[in-house]
């Protein structure tokens, strides 16, 4: 794997962050963590990340405000939605015309991270 290949982790739960970016750590990606919309996208500005799993259900900015920001910054950002609620079917479509690359709802698997990583991840 490439050593520059670096992953936005954006949940509001800590936990959850915490536990999932371990997990990917151990599989040898560089993560990095952000707990809220606006760390997320300032975040991105700064380390431009090979891929962004976002939290769509937040407090502040949520996931599609957030994900609409990070498109301005940059319209190649591959980012995917993680959820474990249902979705706003008319924002969900707003980004998927602006290439979001999927969902993964919440509890998920390690390997449907990684797989999706490998497709996905520029």
């Amino acid at each position: 794997m490439d050593s520059d290949e670096k992953i936005l982790l954006v949940d509001d739960d800590s936990d959850f962050l915490e536990s999932t970016q371990l997990m990917l750590m151990d599989e040898g990606y560089d993560v990095i963590p952000a707990t809220n919309g606006e760390d997320a996208v300032k975040k991105y500005g700064e380390f431009r990340p090979s891929i962004v799993f976002l939290d769509i259900k937040m407090p502040g900015i949520g996931g599609y405000e957030t994900f609409f920001r990070i498109r301005k910054l940059d319209s190649d950002a591959r980012v995917i939605f993680t959820s474990s609620y249902a979705l706003d079917d008319e924002k969900f479509k707003q980004a998927k015309d602006l290439s979001l690359k999927g969902l993964l709802n919440k509890p998920f698997e390690l390997d449907d991270l990684k797989k999706l990583i490998r497709k996905h991840a520029k």
